[in-house]
């Protein structure tokens, strides 16, 4: 099956717009708020640990939005934040998978350790591989982001382990790399030009900026994952009696 792009970009849209994708745009941009600050906490604990330059006063090494707690409380608060983000990125592909984007009990609860955990090592493989393969050269980096781009879609919506959701994104990508690449390519554009809107209206590095572009770029998240999300469901469907539990990758070009 050959990919619909405009019915990917089109569907993500109203995936977004539905009542489950705005929850998801405010608790993700919460927990993205605060992991902002807790890392903004610990830079400017660092750098007042440092022997400031001549001249230099405290309030210039100040960061906006830091936490009134120690550096080792806002680290504490990094770590739990990047744990939640985790869990809300697999609750998010499973609602934007569903027929119907409703927020379910099973969304959030199913297999959640085996899925958490097997996400995590595929973030962490797949992040490898493609940083390999861009330092080896662009195009191989580019093209094992593309063949992984389903990995943890297939981690959240099918419980699989990692193995088996590398295998089985590579093989779905087959034949479709190219419009896959466009398609990611568009949103990621789309993404960093709305999320670069504030740094021209809004004072630079201001606490005012910094929460606007968040949201605009936690917005901008939960649109990327509903047109993944989509264009995965089309492949899916269309190849799912071929896929089974056996796929065999396809090792051809994009």
């Amino acid at each position: 099956m050959t990919l619909q792009i405009k019915r990917a970009l089109g569907n993500g849209v109203t995936k977004t717009l539905t009542r489950a994708g705005f929850t998801f745009v405010v608790l993700l941009g919460i927990v993205e708020l605060v992991f902002l600050a807790s890392t903004n906490t610990v830079t400017e604990a660092y750098l007042a640990g440092l022997d400031l330059p001549a001249g230099a006063t405290q309030s210039s090494i100040s960061m906006p939005l830091s936490l009134p707690v120690s550096a080792t409380v806002a680290g504490i608060f990094g770590f739990i934040g990047i744990l939640v983000l985790q869990i809300l990125t697999i609750t998010l592909i499973r609602v934007m998978t569903a027929e119907h984007q409703t927020i379910t009990r099973e969304s959030y609860t199913r297999r959640m350790g085996w899925v958490f955990l097997n996400s995590i090592v595929a973030g962490i493989i797949v992040g490898l591989l493609t940083m390999i393969g861009f330092i080896l050269l662009v195009i191989p980096g580019l093209f094992l982001t593309v063949s992984l781009l389903f990995t943890t879609v297939y981690i959240a919506d099918e419980d699989e382990s990692f193995v088996s959701a590398i295998r089985n994104s590579w093989s779905l990508t087959s034949g479709n790399r190219w419009r896959l690449f466009g398609l990611y390519l568009a949103v990621v554009i789309l993404s960093m030009i709305i999320s670069s809107v504030p740094g021209f209206v809004l004072p630079s590095g201001s606490a005012l900026s910094l929460v606007v572009t968040t949201i605009l770029t936690t917005i901008m998240i939960v649109y990327l994952m509903a047109v993944l999300t989509d264009a995965y469901r089309q492949l899916r469907d269309e190849n799912q009696p071929d896929q089974g539990g056996n796929s065999n990758p396809d090792a051809t070009g994009m």
